[in-house]
């Protein structure tokens, strides 16, 4: 491939990343529109929830898909199984169908945000320059982030909730039509392989059930029991039927080379405390400083420029430093984030949540893409799509089931707490600054503090997820790399 047809993939790519990027806080943005209009506030933690649940369980399958049928191919069923999902989530009449089309957008998502990862290996063989094609992908996926409030803003007042899902289609259809024209895909070479059905079918149950799980900690704690031993079991299953499988989901292989899963589970942890932080610090702004909604979504201003500064500083490092030591530079910055947010009294300023997302942006750029590198070029050639998706999987979970288990902790912390005058209606209002006007001003300092101890466990929590990513990037060894043909 020429350079200007790489150039034109790359940022067809990009586009599909910052579509990506932009419908998860575009549509949080809309969340309040959707819920007044079509009277679903009992299911509303369901339209991001399903979501998440899509994108996990499919993530690993798309990568499996793109080797049957090619990458390029691959993606662009992806990325329109999720466009025309916009298409019925926007014209949605009740939240079963947007529930419904949330799910599908999902399930679209996990190969939209997975497969390009394996295109850049194809297209940008060489570390150092894979390393600079990444860090445009996190500035599209920052400005994304950036971006998604203030259009989702937008559309809401100027023309209608609906409009934030329309908004997917003409940049999907562009993001398919430049790489239609300008990736040219090896021919998928190798002998056809029977698709892995047994393994895929208990990956996806047993993350199904390991989620429902978390999610039922605020519920019934013998429950949230019964459904992680059911879950374990089945994870124990599907290491039987893969270690057996000629052409397994997940290879054993893969899974037994300790050195890559010792990142995916730095991954997992660092991610475990990003949701964390992205979700409560808002809560925080909002709930306890008593600012505005506009405000409160401003604390992850600072995280997403400082995450573009260090994935496009992290290209620079990686020629020069082992990248064990880039990412021990990135858990550390995330360890003081987490520490600013668990030493932060009742009465911390705003700036301290700002300060605090910038360490945790920081950190993220410095780790993320040294780590993303190292999991494909230490494995074998055969290994690097499963590798890739398996990682991006252990992200996805990180942030799914600590979103699940966050929330459960906020939720038990509160009812424990309510109780006389304060009722858990009143704590909702808390939260929204359009509503916390209207409590009664006497009690706002009480409710105030209940809300501090509950989110207060949570960043103690994230804390303790830190520091183990912190111990294990101490003690691992670096992935191999392997050799590669570097000429393209």
């Amino acid at each position: 491939m020429s350079k200007r047809r790489i150039a034109i993939a790359t940022i067809a790519l990009l586009i599909a990343n910052f579509m990506g990027g932009l419908d998860a806080t575009i549509v949080n943005t809309a969340l309040p529109a959707i819920t007044s209009d079509l009277n679903g506030i009992r299911l509303i933690g369901w339209i991001s929830s399903v979501f998440l649940l899509g994108t996990a369980v499919t993530t690993v399958l798309w990568g499996r898909v793109g080797e049957t049928i090619g990458n390029k191919k691959t993606f662009q069923i992806a990325v329109l199984l999720f466009i025309i999902s916009s298409l019925v989530g926007g014209m949605s009449t009740s939240m079963v169908m947007l529930i419904i089309a949330r799910a599908f957008m999902g399930i679209g998502a996990g190969g939209m945000v997975s497969i390009p990862f394996i295109i850049y290996a194809d297209i940008y063989p060489n570390p150092a320059q894979r390393a600079r094609a990444l860090g445009w992908v996190t500035a599209f996926y920052t400005l994304s982030t950036v971006a998604g409030p203030l259009i989702g803003g937008w559309l809401v007042d100027a023309l209608s909730w609906h409009w934030v899902f329309f908004i997917n289609l003409p940049i999907g259809l562009i993001s398919l039509v430049m790489l239609q024209l300008a990736y040219q895909e090896p021919p998928v070479t190798g002998a056809k392989h029977d698709f892995d059905y047994r393994g895929a079918s208990l990956l996806i149950v047993m993350l199904v059930v390991l989620l429902f799980a978390s999610d039922s900690l605020a519920s019934s704690g013998v429950r949230t029991v019964i459904l992680l031993v059911i879950g374990l079991l089945m994870m124990a299953a599907f290491y039987q039927v893969e270690k057996r499988q000629a052409h397994a989901l997940i290879p054993v292989a893969l899974l037994h080379n300790r050195p890559v899963q010792a990142q995916n589970l730095i991954m997992f942890l660092m991610n475990g405390f990003v949701i964390g932080y992205s979700v409560y610090a808002p809560m925080w702004a909002q709930g306890l400083l008593g600012t505005n909604a506009t405000l409160g979504g401003l604390t992850q201003i600072a995280a997403s420029i400082l995450l573009l500064v260090g994935t496009r500083y992290t290209a620079h490092l990686m020629i020069k430093l082992p990248y064990k030591r880039i990412v021990l530079l990135g858990t550390l910055s995330v360890l003081i984030s987490a520490l600013a947010m668990f030493m932060a009294t009742k009465n911390a300023p705003y700036w301290w949540l700002m300060v605090s997302g910038g360490f945790e942006g920081l950190g993220m750029g410095l780790a993320f893409t040294p780590m993303q590198v190292s999991i494909q070029d230490g494995v074998s050639q055969d290994l690097i799509s499963v590798s890739t998706t398996f990682g991006l999987l252990f992200r996805t979970l990180g942030q799914t089931f600590m979103s699940a288990i966050f929330g459960a902790m906020l939720s038990l912390s509160t009812a424990r707490q309510v109780g006389g005058n304060v009722t858990s209606r009143m704590m909702n209002q808390l939260t929204d600054a359009a509503t916390a006007k209207n409590l009664p001003q006497n009690l706002i300092p009480a409710m105030r503090t209940i809300l501090f101890n509950g989110i207060h466990l949570i960043m103690a929590v994230g804390l303790g997820l830190v520091i183990v990513a912190v111990l294990i990037n101490l003690f691992r060894k670096e992935p191999v790399a392997q050799p590669r043909n570097y000429e393209k």
